[in-house]
This record gives C-alpha cells, sequence and structure tokens, in this order.
C-alpha cells in the first residue's frame, strides 16, 4: 500500500493536470502524456525519497510539456507520446550529464602541453 503522502501527492498532481488541460492554449494531449511519462519515472524511482519523487516529478512533467514536442515532435507526430518519453527520460538523462560533468578536470584544459 502507497503512504498516505505518496497518494496525496498523486491525486493532487491529477487534479491539477486535469484542471490545467482544461484552460485555453494548453495543449491536453502533450500534458497528459507528460504526466504519464513523469510518473513512470516516479514510480520505477523506488530508490528515492519521498520528497526527491516529488521534485522529480515536477520537473519531468514541466520538462516533457515543454521540451518534448519541440525536442521529439520530428520522431513521433503525436505530441503526446513525444512528451511522454521526454518526461520519461529527462530526469534520468539531466542526472547523467552532471556526474558528466562532475568528473570533468577543467584544469587540465588550460595546463600548458610539454
Amino acid at each position: 500500500m502507497a503512504e498516505p503522502s505518496t497518494t496525496a501527492v498523486a491525486a493532487g498532481t491529477a487534479g491539477v493536470v486535469t484542471g490545467a488541460a482544461l484552460l485555453p492554449g494548453i495543449d491536453a494531449g502533450a500534458l497528459l502524456g507528460a504526466c504519464a511519462g513523469a510518473t513512470l519515472f516516479v514510480m520505477s524511482a523506488k530508490d528515492l525519497g519521498v520528497t526527491t519523487r516529488i521534485l522529480y516529478l515536477a520537473i519531468a512533467l514541466v520538462m516533457g510539456y515543454l521540451g518534448g514536442p519541440s525536442v521529439l515532435g520530428h520522431i513521433f507526430d503525436e505530441p503526446a507520446v513525444s512528451a511522454f518519453v521526454f518526461a520519461a527520460g529527462v530526469v534520468g538523462l539531466g542526472n547523467k550529464i552532471i556526474s558528466g560533468v562532475e568528473k570533468i578536470d577543467i584544469n587540465r584544459w588550460f595546463r600548458p602541453k610539454g
């Protein structure tokens, strides 16, 4: 059984997404696709704490909606599918980029060769 706080967050998120999808100018398909992708990522990240998962849910939801159709729109014709795929992968990709940047030795780039 899910923790009460997780259940409350899931219900609140579903309510906010449903309400936002009704607003004019919002692509409901892309928003629901981003919500599904963000939820899939958060549910699969069981080793993270609840607070981290909630933050990742928000980040993946926003980035999936805003970035999915523009980044993956040439691959998928439907904005909901591109938002889903982008939202499901954007946090994992961001974490990989951050860990890669932390390993870079920038001083080595500026040392004289010789």
